[in-house]
Order: structure tokens, then sequence, then C-alpha cells
């Protein structure tokens, strides 16, 4: 490492000491209320899904989804001259989730060569922060799509997707949503997309599973369908192969119109969601609760053996679906499609 990026270096851990209240970041400390705020503020400013979705601290360890959304009809009307009597309904509960905030490390490492060359910026401090946390909220996502248990020690090597690092909103399906995650079609532990298959294509593998919402919230105005990448390629695929030589059908593949909406929803797609899953919900049904109090840093460490300074921290989360209720899905790892006439 540079004498000049050591100097950038202690300045950096010396702020972010300052910033937590604490006399050396690179030894472990609890971040405070102010800095937790900090840090979600900082993961919704640096990713667009996570500023849609909701990132909140909870006192308890343990407990139900607090149901942020609320869906079904609330206006009424009632005869109060007689002995009728306006009753408010709580219509932000079809179906709580109990959640548990399970530890989960976010431990980082940047090359003392990667320093170097940033020292030269003016902003080397905003730098080292923005792409930890980058590296972290990347993550968090991942296992929020792929996490099915909370293994004592990890492995990454069998898991590349965190799968054994926190339950994700998938594994919420399985857990709390069984009725309205889609295993199987016709074939025993398969899910056939295309021409032959459960569904003959992407709209109305959507369409069925939209209709598997709770009736309260069938047809809300903010549902989405997050689909896959492989999904949506293999559908633009086929349309390309049925209207590619029309100059105006190639047009709208070109601009992209033909994965506007299916089954009726706006189409999205979102960081890290598997390649051949489908969603129907809300963004404001997803959220990652973080235990207050539970977020622990330390910042800077070098470590001269490998040529790097780390940064660890952790913090106790869950993810939650808000409304089991208005989640519907497709269980990813069953998906075939039809492709060179064979179910794959």
């Amino acid at each position: 490492m540079d004498r000049n990026t050591e100097v950038k270096l202690s300045a950096y851990v010396k702020k972010v000491a300052e910033q937590n209240d604490v006399t050396d970041a690179t030894q472990k400390f609890n971040v405070t209320p102010n800095g937790t705020q900090k840090i979600i503020g900082q993961m919704r400013e640096g990713n667009w899904f996570l500023k849609k979705i909701n990132i909140i601290p909870v006192q308890n360890q343990k407990g139900e989804s607090i149901g942020l959304g609320v869906t079904g009809m609330i206006a009424s009307r009632t005869d109060t001259s007689g002995e009728g009597k306006r009753t408010p309904k709580d219509h932000s509960s079809m179906g709580a989730m109990p959640y548990m905030c399970e530890q989960t490390n976010f431990d980082t490492a940047i090359r003392y060569a990667k320093l170097d060359a940033w020292a030269h910026d003016k902003r080397f401090n905003q730098i080292i922060a923005s792409h930890t946390r980058e590296q972290i909220d990347a993550n968090k996502i991942t296992i929020g799509w792929y996490g099915e248990s909370v293994a004592k020690n990890t492995n990454a090597q069998t898991n590349p997707n965190g799968e054994d690092v926190n339950k994700g909103w998938f594994q919420a399906m399985r857990d709390h949503n069984t009725e309205r995650l889609i295993k199987q079609g016709k074939t025993a532990g398969e899910i056939r997309i295309g021409e032959g298959g459960d569904f003959i294509n992407l709209d109305l593998a959507v369409l069925n599973t939209k209709s598997l919402l709770h009736d309260a919230c069938e047809n809300d105005s903010n549902l989405v369908a997050i689909i896959g990448s492989d999904l949506l390629a293999y559908d633009k695929a086929k349309f390309y192969e049925a209207h590619g030589n029309t100059p105006s059908e190639k047009g709208k593949i070109q601009e992209l119109q033909v994965i506007g909406t299916y089954g009726g929803l706006p189409a999205v797609k979102v960081p890290g969601f598997p390649s051949t899953g489908i969603m129907v919900t809300s963004y404001d049904n997803l959220s990652i609760y973080i235990q207050e109090g539970s977020i622990r840093r330390s910042a800077g460490k070098k470590n001269d053996e490998k040529d790097q300074v780390e940064n660890f921290e952790s913090m106790n989360m869950a993810y939650v679906l808000e409304e089991v209720g208005k989640a519907a899905a497709i269980e990813f790892k069953n998906v075939k499609l039809w492709i060179d006439n064979a179910w794959v």
C-alpha cells in the first residue's frame, strides 16, 4: 500500500469512528440508532429495488409481519340516525407471516492495489463506502430470492446464491404460503411452459399465478409480475420466431414492447431474481426487517498477509411477506422450457 493511500485510509477510519462515537472503528462496535437509519438510507439510495420495498427496523427479534399494506374496500355508508354505528375495519391483514431475525454477516475486503488506484480521488471515503455497500446490498437481494435455510456455518461453494445464509421470500412462500405456490403441473416435480406444456406461454403462466391471490387484492393497481430473465428471453425468442420477418412486429421486439405486460400486469425484472421464476405481488408487500441494536461493524482493518483491507458487518434480519394473501409464485426450481424438442 502506498504511503498516500495509508494516510487516506487512516482518515477514512477516523471518520467512521467519529460518525459512530467510538475510539477505533477497526474494532467491532455497535451501530447507533442514527447509524442504523443511515445504513438503511444508503441501502435505499444505492439500489432501485431496495428503494421500492420496505426496509424497516423492528424491536423484537421474533414476531409477526406488521402488515404495512392496505387492501380491500374501506369506503362505506351507515345510517347513524337510528341504531346504526360506523365501525372501522382493519383491512391490513389477509394473513400475517411469522418472522425471525437471524444474524447475517456481510464481510467484505478491498485489495491494497484497488485502494492505491482510488487514493488520488478526493472522493476516497465515499468510494470505499459505496463500493462496500454495493456488495452488501447485492447480496441482500440475492439471498432474498434464493435463501432457504439458516446454517451455523455457510458454504459458498455449495450454496453460491446464499441458499444457506437466511430464509428469503421464496422460502417464505414454501413455509407459510404454500397454497399460493405452484410446485408442479401434470408431470410430477415439473412446471412446463411452452407449446404442449402446463402453460402454453408465459402470459398464461402469469395469469394463473395471479389467480391464486386473495380475492381482496386480485385487482389491486400496484400488483406487478416479477419474471426471470430466462423466461423473458424465451418468450421474446418465440415471438421473434413467429413475427421476426414482419417489420412492424420486429420493431416492437427491439423496443421491448412485447415484455411490457403479462397476465394483465406490468412485467418487471429485478436484481438477483431466479432466471426461471415468477412472483406476482406488490413492491410494498416485500420487506426486510432489521432488529434494532443488532448491527455491528468494524471498518478499515488492514490484513497485510492478504494485502487487503477488511470490513465486517452483521445484523439480525428477516425477509417478510407483509400479507401472504398478496403474493403468489411459481417454484422456479421446477420450471422446464420446450427447447430443441425437449423439456429442459
